[in-house]
């Protein structure tokens, strides 16, 4: 009768964690998060053309900081693995965009954003 109790406690402690870590995905700010990336890679892009690395190194980090805060959610559909590795993917590419704006050079920058818009590709096709 113990081992019943035991194993009954079990269970529905591991049931709870099991919603909770589903219940994490908040959907509204993940779709909030992407949209702003969005727009963000679009003013990386104008920044680029214009030749401000300032203004595009900027807005390079601030999407790294949207998709680093995305890695603690797991994602609906999709494996978490795939899912975090895409994000550390993303944030290395914004990353190597950061550097081609230190050294003004725009077709580096170019293909970071080349990188980063493949990844949000990846992204949708995978976890959306």
């Amino acid at each position: 009768m113990r081992k019943l109790l035991i194993l009954s406690f079990l269970l529905l402690f591991f049931l709870g964690i099991s919603v909770q870590i589903f219940a994490d995905y908040d959907r509204n700010a993940v779709v909030n998060m992407m949209r702003s990336n969005g727009t963000l890679l679009g003013e990386v892009q104008q920044a680029a053309k214009s030749g401000d690395f300032y203004k595009a190194a900027q807005k390079l980090m601030a999407i790294a900081e949207n998709m680093k805060a995305l890695e603690a959610y797991t994602p609906p559909r999709g494996s978490k693995a795939q899912w975090d590795r895409n994000h550390r993917d993303l944030i290395k590419a914004a990353f190597r965009g950061i550097g081609a704006c230190g050294e003004e050079d725009v077709d580096k920058l170019n293909a970071a954003i080349g990188e980063i818009s493949g990844y949000i590709r990846e992204g949708h096709s995978k976890f959306r």
